[in-house]
């Protein structure tokens, strides 16, 4: 359960170093906007080429607005970038040209995917100046539009964030300027399900009209979150194997005063804030990156970066699993950490099980691409939860049985093995969403151990969920032994008669867990009835076999040890049992001459023990019984 570090290699127009940007998957593509940075001159004269003969006249004023400064003048973009990790060998980034009129610059705003088509900018400032409006810009057209509201809407705002849920986004606080810090909760929505695209003549476009406002702040139920600013947001969900989401949790930022180290939880059924067992960050942090991404059978939550002081700037990464709800942080296992930075922004990648990092401000600015591999801890989309059995012989062809969750048909493959020297790969069968069945593999190069079992389905990965199997030493038919009453001389019919098996392997040491195939076979010495015999395997190494025969007489009792390698199964030590069955309802008779009847009298010491005497004082006894009595007593 470990993450790595890497710099892969992107070509291409990339975007300048920049914070307060946002970085944001729509449609299977990635896409960079915004931010306020220092504008290079290579960068500012590729992009004036590509507005100067690829737009209108009419549109170029607010996409020029990087051009209006000198190059390495700090400012803020409207740029849009795309970044295409198709070709995992070398990224390509993308500045698009966009028509309509574009969103005036801005930073530190906030950016959600409507749809697979449509991306979403709220907010930001730009110097002095916050915004409230509403951007979308559409990936078939290429084009901006401005939404138009019904009703009221937030006050203008930046350090805001924007979680989507279903139909709706919610946005939460942020900071307006002249020390106005913000506590709301709105949420965006379309009026109407069809009214927000229209159909056209090649697929649908998007209509700015029919968007509403609703402030839910005063609508919630339970105590809400202190104002805040640069806190972060997501949503995930508590149930295990879960498509749909229960909780917005609200995590840390600050307000003007100090950085708040607290969190809030807002139970999307019931619409109720919580704050009693909220999963907390074990320090206090603003300026942070956080999402939920799927995992199988817990989603996981991811965090990165911020700043805890006054230029002190992180680079830890922190993992939640939903279902424990605990932080924890995950070793590395490989490349090296980027510099701490806060104002960053990131995007996961679900085809390379990574989350792609770009720029920040670590009192400069940065504009770094940098990929984290979270794979270890995602895994793919599906998962295991128990195998059976648990433990085989080191030579394998155990039949095994897999269960999980979401198996899907295809190539499916098992894994054996704790590391890349040792790991053994298996053909398996689908049978179902939550069933494979494999046989294990062949163990002997290895030796008698413990291993991981992992799935892979169609190249897609390898499970996460740790489940373990043991592979022991082969057991040895010649270093078994049997012990009990059935295995004694002497026993009785019509009644069960049990004994155990202890299981040894190679090295004549104890089985500690069951699988083996012993057989045991009651046969009467001169021929007759055979006995019935049943074997329990306690799963301890040892089993309990239990036989009757049918009547009295010899019988040999064979124990043998099946080995699945060998054509015929072979004796354990000592076997057969020689062993004589008797009738256990006879009756024992008694005989010889009875003991004669004997009266208490006289002084003969034999008639009645001593010291029982003074309790039959002048009961016929003579004098000096009682005397003796009464000084025992």
């Amino acid at each position: 359960m470990s993450i790595s570090w890497e710099e892969p290699v992107a070509a291409g127009a990339a975007p300048c170093a920049r914070s307060g940007h946002t970085f944001t998957s729509c449609g299977g593509s990635f896409f960079v906007f915004g931010g306020s940075g220092r504008c290079n001159g290579e960068h500012c004269c590729y992009t004036a080429l590509l507005l100067l003969h690829l737009l209108p006249v009419g549109a170029l004023w607010r996409d020029l607005a990087c051009l209006s400064a000198a190059a390495g003048k700090a400012q803020t973009f409207n740029d849009l970038f795309e970044l295409d990790t198709s070709t995992p060998e070398e990224y390509k980034w993308k500045q698009m040209i966009t028509t309509g009129i574009a969103p005036p610059p801005r930073a530190r705003h906030c950016a959600v995917a409507l749809s697979d088509k449509h991306l979403l900018v709220f907010g930001g400032l730009d110097k002095r100046i916050r915004y409230n409006d509403a951007w979308v810009f559409s990936l078939e057209d290429k084009e901006w539009s401005q939404l138009q509201f019904e009703g009221p809407c937030p006050e203008p705002r930046a350090h805001l964030t924007a979680t989507k849920f279903g139909s709706r986004v919610f946005f939460f606080g942020g900071y307006g300027g002249a020390g106005q810090v913000f506590s709301d909760l709105w949420t965006l929505r379309s009026c109407d399900s069809g009214s927000s695209a229209e159909e056209g003549g090649n697929g649908s476009r998007f209509c700015a009209r029919g968007f509403k406002w609703e402030n839910l702040t005063e609508q919630l139920q339970g105590t809400g979150p202190s104002p805040r600013f640069d806190h972060t947001a997501f949503i995930y969900p508590v149930t295990p194997n879960s498509d749909t989401f229960d909780k917005l949790l609200i995590m840390g930022g600050r307000d003007l005063s100090a950085m708040l180290h607290d969190s809030y939880v807002l139970d999307l059924a019931s619409m109720t804030w919580q704050t009693e067992g909220a999963p907390l960050l074990p320090f206090e942090v603003c300026n942070n990156v956080c999402d939920d991404i799927e995992s199988v059978p817990y989603h996981k939550v991811f965090s990165f970066g911020g700043k805890k002081g006054m230029m002190q700037y992180m680079n830890t990464v922190e993992v939640m699993d939903c279902g424990s709800q605990v932080w924890s942080t995950p070793p590395v296992d490989g490349g090296k950490a980027p510099c701490g930075r806060e104002d960053t922004a990131w995007v996961y990648d679900p085809k390379s099980s990574s989350l792609l990092i770009f720029g920040g401000w670590a009192s400069r600015w940065l504009g770094d691409l940098v990929k984290l591999n979270v794979s270890a801890i995602i895994g793919p989309p599906y998962a295991c939860t128990s195998i059976s059995p648990q433990a085989g012989p080191v030579y394998g062809e155990t039949q095994m049985t897999i269960k999980g969750l979401r198996f899907k048909p295809g190539k499916v493959q098992v894994r054996f093995g704790n590391t890349e020297k040792t790991q053994l790969l298996v053909d398996a069968e689908y049978v179902d969403s939550e069933t494979i069945k494999c046989k294990t593999a062949n163990y002997e190069q290895f030796g008698a151990t413990a291993v991981d079992v992992k799935v892979s389905i169609n190249g897609e990965g390898w499970t996460v969920n740790k489940l373990s199997y043991s592979y022991f030493a082969n057991t040895v038919a010649r270093n078994c032994t049997a012990f009990g009453p059935g295995v004694l001389p002497n026993v009785v019919f019509g009644v069960g008669v049990p004994f155990l098996i202890q299981a040894r392997d190679t090295l004549n040491e104890r089985r500690t867990s069951g699988g083996d195939h012993f057989a045991a076979r009651v046969v009467p010495a001169e021929g007759g009835l055979q006995g019935d015999a049943v074997i329990v395997d306690l799963q301890d190494g040892r089993y309990e076999v239990t036989y009757s025969v049918p009547q009295p007489g010899v019988y040999l009792v064979h124990v043998s040890h099946a080995d699945l390698r060998r054509s015929e199964a072979v004796a354990i030590r000592g076997s057969p049992f020689k062993v004589e069955a008797a009738d256990p309802w006879v009756k024992h008779r008694v005989l010889g001459q009875l003991p004669v009847k004997r009266t208490v009298s006289g002084c003969n010491s034999a008639e009645l023990p001593w010291p029982l005497a003074g309790k039959h004082a002048g009961r016929g006894l003579c004098a000096c019984r009682q005397t003796a009595a009464s000084n025992i007593t």
